[in-house]
């Protein structure tokens, strides 16, 4: 489904630095398909199996880790809530519950060799590889407002914001890029 985008104002596609070095590049997540999961507790082992043979995974992330499985990707926000991005699945209601946050949020991949320290600018939490490897993720704050973050590779993050702060976090994250220099690319 095509949605506006929150960010449409101010998205200027293009490169933007003092210097001749880009070190960083943003590129808004078009069409969003967010669907999370909050499982009944004792019904976790039957989630679990449903999830595996649905998804065609080996096995479930654990808390705050993610899979992603070609244009797919199922992560672990909570003990028992999942994230699942860009699949629909059917779930019974004795199991667990379903909600759409496609709408509720605006996500934003944040790539290149400065990265990390870029978002150690905003984010109260250690980035570095050894406590924050790939496919990990954490629910943290910019400026006062709860984010989603997930690491999908080295220097690539994924970082989920809700819409309504969406383009107010969008100018404080391009005014701290602009000491490493960005590139805005097309949707």
């Amino acid at each position: 489904m095509l949605r506006h985008s929150a960010l449409e104002t101010l998205y200027k596609v293009g490169k933007y630095s003092r210097y001749e070095k880009h070190s960083l590049k943003f590129k808004e997540i078009k069409n969003l398909e967010i669907t999370q999961i909050a499982c009944w507790p004792e019904k976790l082992n039957e989630l679990n199996n449903l999830l595996i043979k649905k998804l065609n995974i080996n096995n479930i992330p654990t808390f705050n880790k993610g899979i992603v499985v070609e244009k797919n990707s199922l992560w672990r926000m909570e003990p028992l809530k999942f994230w699942l991005f860009n699949r629909e699945i059917e779930i019974s209601d004795e199991i667990a519950t379903t909600l759409d946050m496609s709408h509720a949020f605006t996500g934003i991949e944040i790539k290149g060799d400065s990265s990390t320290l870029f978002l150690n600018r905003h984010l109260p939490i250690d980035l570095r590889n050894n406590n924050f490897p790939d496919l990990s993720s954490a629910s943290t704050a910019i400026h006062h407002v709860s984010v989603k973050l997930f690491k999908i590779s080295l220097n690539n993050y994924c970082l989920y914001i809700p819409r309504g702060f969406a383009l107010s976090i969008w100018e404080i994250l391009l005014e701290t890029a602009d000491q490493f220099g960005y590139e805005v690319l097309d949707r």
